[in-house]
């Protein structure tokens, strides 16, 4: 054979690995796309109860090119990306939406239930004192926060509650949004993730600072990992966290049936505590972890509803499990703006509600204390913003994608809620907070 053919036979041979390359790329990207979009759209209509045009106009942006069919009398939803992928999400009530992930949707709809919060009642009141409070400037800050502009980078904020000393001292919120609408807080759910670890830890259950309990580990590097460094990402666990192509959190999220146990799956990168890596992996392993601590899923389910949503009042809250049965730890929460808020009163009061003591002693100073060689951003599943040294240096925040924000300011006794839709992510969450701060003087 002459070197020429030679040649044309392996530029072919190299054409036709990069084409069977970039269909699988393309398959794989339509099936998380049609995940994505059935999930959302389940979520949107029959959790937070929106319109699906006014869903597809602002929720699917990101894959806008799927067709969408809502079975409302059964109440799922199919996503179908040009014909390559086909995915459904079902809804139960009291536990959102779950893809139909490597198990059938009847093998899913077997799961029990979550307890039943009708008998709460609102008990968030208005401040009735508006003394030591610039309420111009106050209404000032709130209202460029829904302010719209540059059409070419929306913010659509949805909702803006602020607590002051355990009272609602402002609230607003877009024209198709209520109060009584659960809104999802992405990535916020981390945050009542390691509350749940709080909880455990409480009941003695688990040590933080002991090898973390997962027997897939215990042969190999990951032994050496503790609850403390899932917590502070510092896990040293090697785990993609790119939303923009198929990688381990848009697989993890969107096409496997259990989203702990695919990211316990993961292998040591480094030593732990050596490096700060977000990871959303590490919040649905906790999730794994907290699920093993109980005998049976009804158990599990009912936990985080009994010891936390239901002590403190959150009647809206709902954790959506994967189709293994259990909660998305790190992504899947919905809840009203003023549920939230209660979320964050429960951490300004020290993990205390009503006189009870829910969070260990000491869990809010560890959940707010800084992890090292994070550059000053995070904590233990909360958020900090120390490079900014203008911003509340004792602020602390749960926070996730498009914009939600629960900001706790225990100086001065404030909890500040944002939740929108903020596509690029570029919502002003500082200057909002530095108004309202400055607002209470």
């Amino acid at each position: 054979m002459s070197n020429k053919r030679k040649i044309i036979y392996a530029i072919l041979f190299f054409v036709l690995v990069g084409l069977v390359y970039a269909g699988n790329f393309a398959i794989q990207y339509a099936y998380i796309g049609s995940s994505y979009n059935a999930k959302t759209v389940c979520s949107c209509m029959f959790v937070s109860g929106r319109d699906l045009e006014n869903i597809k106009a602002e929720e699917l942006y990101a894959v806008p090119f799927s067709t969408v069919k809502v079975d409302e009398v059964n109440k799922s939803v199919t996503a179908n990306i040009y014909g390559l992928a086909e995915t459904k999400a079902i809804y139960r009530k009291g536990l959102g939406c779950t893809l139909v992930n490597e198990l059938s949707e009847e093998e899913i709809k077997k799961q029990p239930s979550v307890p039943s919060a009708d008998t709460l009642t609102e008990n968030l009141l208005m401040v009735d004192d508006l003394g030591g409070i610039d309420k111009v400037a106050l209404e000032k800050s709130i209202n460029e926060a829904f302010q719209e502009k540059d059409p070419q980078n929306v913010i659509r904020t949805r909702a803006i509650i602020v607590l002051y000393e355990g009272r609602i001292l402002a609230e607003k919120y877009a024209s198709n949004i209520k109060p009584e609408t659960p809104l999802l807080g992405w990535s916020m759910t981390k945050s009542v993730t390691s509350a749940m670890i709080g909880l455990l830890v409480k009941d003695g259950k688990l040590d933080i600072k002991k090898s973390a309990p997962i027997t897939e580990w215990q042969n190999d590097k990951r032994k050496k990992i503790t609850i403390d460094h899932l917590l502070r990402m510092s896990s040293g666990l090697g785990f993609e966290e790119n939303y923009a192509a198929p990688s381990d959190a848009t697989q993890m999220l969107f096409r496997k049936k259990g989203a702990g146990a695919y990211a316990l799956l993961s292998k040591a990168a480094t030593e732990p505590d050596k490096v700060w890596s977000y990871s959303s992996g590490t919040s649905n392993i906790l999730q794994e972890i907290i699920r093993r601590q109980f005998s049976t899923q009804a158990d599990y389910f009912a936990f985080p509803y009994q010891r936390l949503f239901h002590k403190i009042g959150m009647k809206s809250a709902v954790m959506e499990p994967d189709a293994s049965g259990t909660f998305v730890g790190s992504s899947f929460m919905y809840a009203t703006a003023r549920d939230w808020a209660k979320f964050g009163q429960l951490y300004l009061q020290d993990g205390v509600w009503n006189g009870e003591r829910l969070l260990p002693e000491g869990w809010v100073k560890y959940s707010a204390t800084e992890t090292p060689h994070s550059d000053g951003k995070y904590a233990a599943h909360f958020w900090l913003d120390h490079q900014d040294k203008t911003f509340p240096q004792d602020a602390f925040m749960a926070v996730g994608f498009e914009g939600q924000y629960v900001t706790v300011v225990p100086s001065k006794n404030l909890v500040i809620v944002r939740l929108g839709c903020t596509p690029k992510d570029n919502f002003n969450h500082s200057a909002l907070v530095k108004g309202v701060v400055a607002a209470v003087k």
